[in-house]
């Protein structure tokens, strides 16, 4: 009966290694998969960190871009204005030389009259 018992306790123990055994399998198979995901996590961070940066960077491109063409649309527009301006005085110092001719000519005519 004794070496019934004693081959049962042989049989509980192995089967308590075996289930350790397994138990370590399993551990060491789900730490594997752990790093394998952390590595995988960290290089689609980097890629998606990669792309992220390139999207700022065409994104700050083109506003510069945009704001170039703005500043190149303002600036002809001032000169346009500018242009138009000194067209204008041009026209009306023009209009106004006569004029300034003729006072100065009746002045002068006063001028020699009472003198």
């Amino acid at each position: 009966m004794e070496a019934l018992s004693d081959s049962r306790e042989a049989e509980i123990l192995g089967e308590i290694r075996e289930a350790e055994k397994r138990a370590d399998e399993i551990i060491e198979r789900a730490n594997r998969e752990k790093e394998s995901l952390l590595r995988e996590a960290a290089a689609n961070a980097s890629k998606l960190l990669s792309s992220k940066k390139e999207e700022i960077k065409k994104a700050q491109e083109k506003k510069i871009m945009d704001f170039r063409e703005k500043a190149k649309l303002i600036g002809e527009e001032k000169s346009a204005e500018g242009k138009m301006a000194a067209k204008q005085l041009k026209l009306k110092s023009e209009k106004n030389t006569g004029k300034a001719v003729d006072f100065i000519l009746k002045k002068f005519e006063d001028m020699v009259q009472n003198a």
